[in-house]
């Protein structure tokens, strides 16, 4: 396998401005999309499943969340997010500002965080 055939398998990570559509989205299946907001956000999986990595947060530790369609996952201010699809298709999100309505507590056995301890709410995932 050659260098340019190895680089084939991989597409950038891609910027996107998710505000000029309501905070609505989709992440197309290996494609990656950088989030980032100055205050803090919610992310929502509406449909699809989706490799959510955390970059630094306020405890300066970064980690791996895995969400499928209806959870909902609180991302700190300033706090940068790669969403990648998984499974094959695409991933349609809601990028919005947070609210104290997403604080609700989780059952452990809801959770697909994985290191971080930050609740992801809705069904449990199996990605």
């Amino acid at each position: 396998m050659t260098t340019s055939q190895s680089l084939s398998f991989f597409r950038p990570v891609r910027a996107v401005s998710v505000a000029a559509a309501g905070g609505l989205g989709t992440v197309a299946p290996g494609v990656a999309l950088s989030l980032a907001h100055k205050s803090a956000m919610t992310l929502r999986v509406t449909e699809g499943q989706a490799w959510v990595t955390l970059g630094h947060g306020p405890d300066d530790r970064s980690s791996d969340v895995f969400l499928c369609g209806g959870q909902t996952l609180q991302v700190a201010a300033g706090q940068h997010v790669v969403v990648e699809a998984i499974g094959g298709r695409a991933v349609q999100f809601r990028w919005a500002p947070f609210s104290v309505a997403d604080t609700r507590p989780v059952a452990w056995w809801r959770r697909a965080s994985l290191g971080n301890g930050m609740p992801a709410h809705g069904e449990s995932c199996y990605a």
